[in-house]
């Protein structure tokens, strides 16, 4: 099969596979770049969990955590390792985050589960969510998704999800 066929370039995914898609490639990884702006932009490698689209992470006081509470426009890219032309995927995330208040608890709660929280805590040894860090969730306005062995599938290797 070709690769660089026009009719492939433009060939998109249906929605509902492309979103199980996405899904599936947050689950498989756990690190990305966080990007915030106030007056300078801040990018930031960092851990992060989903929960289908819907990222979480957690941060201490600083900057990061002061460009979202100034503006919560975001973006994350979350990509693998290149091993050759097939392996290339990655997404770029626009989105609006948000630092969950532990006066939500349902909403603290299901952060916490999703971020995998206890997992974390038992490496650490600490039994209770520090009150110094906070918890984030990105919820995505837009992904751009890149998967190079869509290719083969007929498909173009460069899917847009708007939500």
């Amino acid at each position: 099969m070709s690769y660089n066929t026009n009719e492939q370039a433009k060939k998109k995914l249906p929605a509902k596979e492309l979103r199980t898609r996405i899904a599936q490639f947050l689950s498989s990884t756990n690190m990305c770049v966080l990007a915030t702006c106030s007056s300078i932009p801040r990018a930031t490698p960092i851990e992060y969990h989903s929960d289908g689209l819907n990222i979480y992470f957690v941060g201490e006081p600083g900057i990061k955590l002061k460009n979202i509470a100034n503006n919560p426009n975001v973006s994350v890219g979350v990509f693998l390792p290149y091993t050759g032309w097939d392996s290339a995927k990655g997404a770029q995330i626009t989105g609006v985050a948000k630092i969950i208040s532990r006066d939500n608890q349902p909403e603290f709660k299901k952060g916490l589960e999703a971020y995998q929280w206890e997992k974390a805590a038992r490496e650490i040894g600490i039994t209770e969510f520090p009150k110094t860090i906070e918890l984030v969730k990105v919820e995505p306005r837009r992904v751009e998704f890149v998967d190079m062995s869509l290719k083969k599938l007929g498909f173009s290797p460069r899917q847009i999800l708007d939500l």
